[in-house]
């Protein structure tokens, strides 16, 4: 049975604006600060910081597949991990986007989930690798971390559109354009008639968390799972 954790803020070494429990090498925190948190997290998950796998995320659709065969890069870049290994933690980091878990039996999955990868399919990519190792929708069981909500999260009226064409459950009211991208992700999993667990935290309204959109520079909590 997978495992999962999300972290927040508090718990690691970082100092102003990345205090404390910073997880990114690529914001501008002191990289000995983030090595030291994230060996503080495999430490609270059990699982060493040679099987516990990051990536470099650029909000695109891409799956990189871990396999106990493969020899895979340090950080692949991709926006969703999937494995059906035990004993490797795979890693999403967000600061508003939504950190999303996955699991069946079998399989699982870290997946970034902003705007941009929504509309690529990022999601669809993922739940793809799942039907491909056997598992129907109703077998996989999805965990959604703090991210921003719907009252947060303006974008411009032509993303707004676009978004919402795409993900009509994303919209809102077009007249404030704002985008709830938690509601466009749970409509996609709940037509697959997959269980889902929501944090009900939005990281712009809650201090605990990092947000980018809140502060600008700024950390990047984590959400883990593995097997």
């Amino acid at each position: 049975m997978a495992q999962t954790r999300f972290t927040s803020r508090t718990g690691g070494v970082s100092n102003g604006a990345f205090a404390d429990f910073n997880l990114a090498l690529h914001v501008g925190d002191k990289p000995d600060s983030v090595n030291a948190n994230r060996a503080r997290l495999s430490e609270l998950i059990g699982i060493s910081q040679a099987r516990t796998l990051y990536m470099n995320q650029v909000h695109g659709a891409e799956v990189f597949e871990v396999r106990a065969s493969s020899s895979s890069p340090t950080t692949p870049t991709a926006d969703a991990l999937f494995t059906t290994e035990p004993g490797v933690a795979l890693v999403v980091l967000t600061a508003d986007c939504i950190p999303l878990l996955l699991s069946s039996s079998t399989a699982i999955a870290a997946v970034h989930v902003g705007r941009k990868g929504l509309v690529a399919g990022v999601l669809d990519s993922t739940l793809a690798c799942f039907a491909q190792s056997g598992d129907a929708g109703a077998e996989i069981t999805a965990e959604l971390g703090a991210a921003i909500c719907g009252d947060c999260y303006e974008v411009d009226l032509q993303t707004y559109r676009e978004v919402t064409r795409a993900h009509p459950a994303t919209a809102t009211d077009e007249a404030c354009h704002h985008l709830d991208l938690i509601a466009g992700v749970l409509a996609a999993l709940n037509r697959l008639g997959a269980r889902t667990l929501v944090s009900q935290d939005c990281t712009v309204h809650s201090p605990g968390y990092f947000s980018y959109r809140r502060d600008g520079v700024t950390g990047r909590q984590a959400g883990v799972i593995w097997l």
